[in-house]
């Protein structure tokens, strides 16, 4: 176990993007969902075990996402778990597991590591150096017990959890950036699409800004530019981008920033500072979500996870879409980062569990499982058949916000990603500090140098301690 403590000190020093999650309501069609029976039902006399095989969940959901969690699992229990002979019992461990799975291995309490959990996906790199760690790269290669073909799982999600060419989880809730817009405010100001570019984002907002003297009373854009948003824009831009060299740290230690050599930065800035121009960019998230929701900004950049929420809120009354995240300039193609979270398992020694663990990873990548978490949560599907199917083609009919979402995760190429920078917390506080300065009148080329210097100094801090 000693190779264990080589990560500590990676574990300690980052701080896990939860940027993807949000809150949630489920939809009419979770109902239907929860009483599903299993597309991923397989042949009978699959028993484990003369004895039901009793494996752990921890997960980080809350309020609604948890009920369409819970049933979720009760789903697997009654089908597949019901064949396999394998009972699976979640339970809520705060919203960073990854820092409840870091405070055991500091005590080397590896008996208390759970069969499987729910991970973001900034915390890879660090519990791909777990020896617990059972990667579905190397269960694929066995080919054992297959019930979710690893075909079935969209290339850019399975990429977001796949670190040093292994994929090391599998996707389970994840979601999109997007932006929101007030389609009676759009109405009304004569917009007739969303801007698919800054440059119409900035049309838009000088256009629909209403001021009362000096006092903004509807803003057009309300968005807090930190590390997830950031990374958003610059991996789509072009084909695509990394943000820092061995891939943003996919391949290899990522122990510089790139996007200042690049171009792709100041670009960035050179767009973001005519938005600033405009007067009507709310640069601080106050509540953002409620503020959208009851029409104080026409337009918001925020994750998929929000939709569900917004509708809460509103009571579905708000007359509102959703539309792709737009793009520095017209010509880029990249497409957006996946966010959210994975599911990990832990080999504990005991072979009947860490099968058990392994079929119930596979079936929460299935198409019933995600079907019903996605329908309960607002979570967007990862699964390929999923999208080939009737009930999800109507639910997508029926639930608009949810179609760009789908969309823009579908048609994003497989290397937007986020970084593993291994700094993440720390890197985020820059580039929020430094937009923050920037759309208060610091200028551009400041706001540049502190970004590129600040993330090159924690990142070789790092490097120095961890090489």
């Amino acid at each position: 176990m000693k190779r264990f403590l080589s990560v500590l000190t990676a574990l300690a020093m980052l701080t896990v993007s939860m940027a993807g999650c949000g809150g949630s309501t489920a939809s009419s069609s979770s109902s239907e969902a929860a009483g599903s029976s299993s597309a991923a039902v397989v042949d009978s006399g699959k028993r484990l075990s003369d004895t039901d095989v009793a494996i752990d969940f921890w997960h980080h959901m809350e309020g609604t996402s948890a009920v369409a969690l819970e049933n979720t699992v009760n789903n697997f229990n009654e089908t597949v778990g019901k064949e396999y002979g394998i009972v699976v019992t979640p339970s809520f461990q705060g919203t960073n597991t990854a820092e409840k799975l870091k405070t055991l291995a500091q005590a080397e309490d590896w008996g208390n590591f759970p069969d499987v959990c729910q991970v973001a996906s900034a915390g890879i790199p660090v519990i791909a150096g777990y020896d617990l760690l059972v990667k579905p790269e190397d269960m694929y290669a066995a080919g054992e017990n297959i019930i979710v073909p690893r075909e079935d799982i969209l290339d850019n999600a399975a990429r977001t959890f796949t670190y040093m060419d292994e994929l090391c989880a599998l996707p389970f809730s994840n979601s999109a950036i997007l932006l929101y817009y007030n389609k009676d405010l759009f109405q009304q100001a004569g917009i007739e699409t969303p801007p698919a570019t800054i440059a119409e984002m900035v049309d838009a907002i000088n256009k629909l800004t209403v001021k009362n003297g000096d006092e903004v009373e509807t803003y057009g854009l309300e968005v807090q530019v930190k590390r997830y948003q950031l990374l958003n824009f610059l991996g789509g831009m072009g084909e695509y981008n990394f943000l820092g060299d061995n891939e943003g740290g996919r391949t290899g230690l990522m122990t510089k920033t790139t996007i200042g050599e690049d171009g792709s930065l100041m670009k960035f800035l050179d767009e973001w500072e005519k938005v600033i121009a405009t007067g009507g960019y709310k640069a601080v998230e106050d509540n953002i979500n409620e503020e959208f929701a009851m029409g104080m900004t026409a337009m918001a950049i925020m994750s998929s996870a929000r939709i569900a929420k917004v509708d809460e809120l509103t009571g579905g009354a708000l007359n509102y879409g959703t539309a792709a995240l737009p793009t520095v300039s017209a010509d880029d193609k990249g497409g957006v980062a996946v966010g959210g979270s994975g599911v990990v398992i832990f080999n504990k020694g005991d072979e009947l569990r860490q099968t058990a663990a392994w079929i119930f990873q596979q079936y929460l990548a299935g198409e019933d499982a995600q079907y019903t978490f996605c329908t309960g949560s607002g979570y967007i599907p990862i699964n390929r058949k999923l999208y080939e199917s009737e009930r999800m083609q109507t639910f997508l009919a029926e639930n608009e916000p949810m179609q760009a979402a789908a969309t823009s995760m579908q048609n994003s190429n497989p290397n937007v990603q986020e970084p593993f920078d291994m700094v993440t917390g720390e890197i985020d506080t820059i580039i929020d500090t430094e937009m923050q300065n920037f759309a208060q009148g610091q200028d551009k080329q400041t706001t540049h140098d502190n970004i590129v210097n600040q993330i090159n100094s924690k990142l070789a801090e790092y490097v120095e301690v961890n090489s």
